[in-house]
């Protein structure tokens, strides 16, 4: 530190000295390093006051106001700021005022702007206002034209519904007419074929009572044939019988009695025989042909009854045929019948429904909003079950573009186009935003508000164990009590480095080592 630096620091705090009496203190032989120190130490801000801090205190001192704000004010608790941080308060002081003097220059100019815009506005909202009358009445002319056709529909389709109900009830009597007509030919068909199959089942009096009448006059003739020959048989053996008790025979006794013996054998023999015999033979002669000509006359009997009974399954195959198609017949007309009921149901409950008149709407309400608009009208009960069944059906099959609206609580106007729904999103999205960076702020806000609180709690405390430490030690710096033991560790210091410096030198030196044999290593190898 030399005079001019000495003076200046001097005079910079309100304090007359000579300088030649600082250039002497300084060249004092034997007090003057002492006093340099001294003056680097104990000459500064933490020390002494400046001529407006002097002039302050002794203002403060000669008002008495000193004892007062001593007494009022805890000064451990005041910050000590020193020279250094004035000035660079100071400094931000003045960058914050010429960074407000260039916000005020571009607030202007953003004012000029946005009175330039409002007027440009104003302008597109009075062209918009015409428009948008100009549309309102096309609308209106519209809705009247759609009015007046939707009431002659109306009527159209009452005077419709009348006709399908009057068709039904006409139809419907004029069916039952049909069937009963059709039903009756059918009931008479079958009478008709049950008097044939009554007639097929009955067999020919007059044939089953000549087989009758045959078969029993043929038992007579067996019956009488039988005996005449039995008589023929019997006057034979007695007229034998007689001559040989007359002796026209020559043969001896036990001749003739062996030969009557045996005569008797086969005239009971016979016996038995005739009887089989004469049926045999009368039945050949007399019951077969009649009975052969009875089989030829069924058989042509049964000719006709094959052919009824083909013309009766023919009959039932048609009654069944027609009944099925009169059945399909039937279904179909009652299918009509019920949609017709349910089409004229649904015309009347629609048509029983008023007609909402719409609310004529002001500028600002056409303006497009992110709500979806809700249908506050009055519906039908088959509207709303539609309207029910479509809403389920929508959440089934939900495209991934609506569920990812409906997972961000986001819901576009429906009568509107793509432009539309891309100024709604852009709307949504500039909302979200402001709302975004404002919690972003207030976070900012509350985070630095608890940092500043934190850190002037810490900043305090630092100050207040400075000052007690300042307090409570001598100024100066810090040394050792035995100067000894400091100028030993001083000179400790000093070959310390030099140790450091001869360790730098023996890396280098090995680097530059390593680096020679390398080079030779390549210059031998690398050819």
């Amino acid at each position: 530190m030399d005079a001019s630096h000495l003076e200046a620091i001097v005079r910079a705090y309100g304090i007359a000295v000579d300088r030649h009496t600082l250039q002497a203190a300084l060249d004092d032989p034997e007090h003057g390093t002492a006093f340099t120190e001294w003056a680097r130490v104990h000459l500064g801000p933490d020390n002494l006051l400046s001529r407006d801090e002097l002039a302050l205190y002794s203002t403060l001192d000669k008002s008495g106001r000193i004892d007062k704000l001593v007494a009022n004010q805890d000064l451990a608790a005041v910050q000590a700021l020193g020279e250094r941080e004035i000035q660079e308060a100071i400094e931000e002081l003045n960058r914050s005022t010429a960074a407000i003097v260039k916000q005020t220059e571009t607030l202007k100019q953003q004012h000029d702007a946005l009175a330039k815009l409002v007027k440009t506005n104003a302008k597109a909202e009075e062209a918009r206002s015409e428009l948008v009358i100009q549309r309102n009445q096309k609308h209106d002319s519209e809705r009247r034209k759609m009015t007046t056709s939707v009431e002659e529909l109306s009527q159209n389709l009452e005077f419709r519904a009348s006709d399908l109900e009057q068709q039904s009830k006409v139809s419907g009597s004029g069916l039952r007419q049909t069937v009963d007509t059709l039903l009756h030919s059918d009931d008479k068909l079958l009478l008709s074929l049950r008097k044939l199959g009554l007639e097929l089942e009955e067999e020919d009096p007059e044939d089953r009572a000549n087989v009758e009448k045959l078969r029993e006059i043929c038992m007579r003739l067996i019956k009488y044939t039988v005996e005449t020959v039995r008589t023929k048989l019997d006057r034979l053996y007695l007229e034998a019988l007689s001559a040989a008790h007359r002796g026209e025979a020559a043969s001896a006794p036990s001749d003739d009695a062996n030969d009557a013996k045996a005569l008797e054998d086969e005239l009971e023999s016979l016996y038995t025989e005739i009887l089989s015999v004469a049926q045999m033979s009368v039945e050949q002669q007399y019951l077969e042909p009649a009975l052969k000509s009875i089989s030829n006359k069924n058989g042509q009997s049964l000719g006709r009854t094959a052919a009824a009974v083909v013309y009766i399954d023919e009959c039932l195959d048609y009654l069944l045929d027609h009944m099925e198609r009169l059945s399909a017949r039937i279904e179909t007309f009652q299918s009509h019948q019920a949609a017709t009921t349910n089409l004229v149901a649904t015309t009347r409950s629609e048509l029983s429904v008023p007609a909402s008149t719409p609310k004529k709407k002001t500028p600002a309400q056409e303006l497009v909003s992110p709500v979806r608009r809700r249908n506050t009208a009055p519906s039908s009960p088959s509207r709303q079950r539609s309207d029910t069944a479509n809403r389920r059906q929508s959440l089934l099959d939900e495209p991934p573009l609506e569920a990812l609206l409906r997972s961000l609580a986001i819901a576009l106007p429906e009568d509107t186009d793509g432009p539309g729904q891309v100024a709604a999103l852009s709307a949504i999205l500039a909302e979200r935003r402001a709302k975004a960076s404002d919690v972003a702020r207030n976070a900012q806000e509350s985070l630095e508000s608890t940092a500043s609180a934190q850190l002037a709690d810490s900043k305090l405390a630092i100050q207040l164990l400075r000052d007690s430490l300042l307090a409570e030690s001598p100024f100066g710096d810090v040394r050792l009590v035995d100067e000894g033991i400091e100028a030993s560790i001083a000179v400790l210091g000093q070959e310390v480095e030099k140790i450091k410096e001869r360790v730098e030198q023996v890396d280098a030196g090995k680097a530059r080592q390593r680096s020679d044999k390398r080079r030779e290593f390549i210059a031998r190898w690398g050819s």
